[in-house]
């Protein structure tokens, strides 16, 4: 069960729309879809390198704004700053990271997955859809 990816169908039961009140009611099935060997390998793969990335990332967020305070005399405010620069930038290195692993490997969204899926596809013929109605 953990290898799967689970998505969500919608089916509209009712729907009301008045001039000053608008409500929809539906029913929510989660499928879950089995990840292929490639899919498993490429989560694996992101998964590992986001934790060495978080063993790197974290000191490195404490050393350099302390660094760059005491060398340059910035005092709080600008510590402060470069905490939160520093932070900004690892989190954005590892998310580019992620992408990058997922690129290589030539994933699918979990939209792309879902409709080449047979169960998915059978419930959208029946008149299912995968977009949350909205009002």
């Amino acid at each position: 069960m953990e290898d799967n990816c689970f998505y969500s169908i919608y089916n509209v039961q009712d729907r009301t729309n008045l001039v000053v009140f608008r409500n929809v009611k539906f029913n929510e099935v989660k499928i879950g879809i089995p990840r292929c060997e490639g899919c498993k390998k490429a989560h694996s793969v992101a998964k590992t390198s986001g934790c060495l990335s978080t063993i790197v990332g974290v000191p490195l967020v404490f050393i350099i704004p302390i660094y760059c305070s005491v060398a340059f005399d910035l005092g709080t405010v600008g510590l402060i700053v470069m905490l939160v620069l520093t932070f900004g930038l690892v989190c954005l290195a590892v998310i580019g990271l992620e992408k990058l692993i997922f690129k290589t490997y030539d994933i699918k969204s979990e939209k792309e997955g879902a409709l080449t899926d047979t169960l998915v596809q059978s419930f959208l013929v029946s008149g299912w859809s995968i977009d949350r109605p909205r009002a």
